[in-house]
């Protein structure tokens, strides 16, 4: 599976993908703003990546490599980062949604483009009406991202997160898909 444009295209996890998501798992700086309190293992993420369910309604989730797409002159796409669809409801027609855009790549629209991959498939094929978003209020970069996406803050639950002795916001995003 592919969903593309001119510069991404999103696929589907394959097992040669567990070191990169091993590498992008283990980058500590990202783990308090993502509510991450232990790194997964390698093998956690190959076997994710060997027994990948392709229907996402039965397993409730759906990770997509972020690549981007090959130059005039190259052939192979390079993979930059994440998208994941979890907690997906196909009663109330209702996922979250994250992603994570590799270091050497962020600010240059990836992110936004990926997630906007995204809405067609989750409108179309999932049959989803509602997308959210759960982010650190101190993680001004997604919350900059998703309000440019259109989605909206629906709550806060205040000192949600902690860091050592410090807590944080916990910010609730969601965006109506339309036709």
């Amino acid at each position: 599976m592919y969903l593309q444009s001119s510069i991404l295209r999103l696929r589907a996890v394959e097992p040669a993908d567990a070191d990169l998501m091993w590498l992008w798992e283990t980058d500590s700086s990202q783990w308090a703003e993502n509510g991450i309190r232990a790194p997964f293992s390698h093998n956690n993420l190959k076997q994710y990546a060997e027994t990948y369910d392709a229907d996402p309604i039965r397993s409730g989730q759906l990770r997509l490599i972020v690549e981007l797409t090959p130059a005039d002159n190259e052939t192979e796409c390079k993979a930059i980062g994440l998208v994941d669809l979890y907690d997906i409801d196909a009663v109330n027609r209702t996922a979250y949604t994250a992603i994570y855009i590799c270091r050497d790549m962020r600010g240059k629209n990836y992110a936004s483009e990926a997630l906007l991959l995204l809405e067609p498939y989750c409108l179309q094929l999932l049959n989803l009406r509602i997308l959210a978003a759960k982010i650190c209020a101190s993680n001004t970069g997604s919350i900059r991202l998703f309000e440019q996406l259109g989605y909206i803050r629906e709550g806060c639950l205040s000192d949600w997160m902690m860091l050592g002795a410090q807590t944080f916001d916990l910010l609730y995003y969601t965006k109506h898909l339309k036709c």
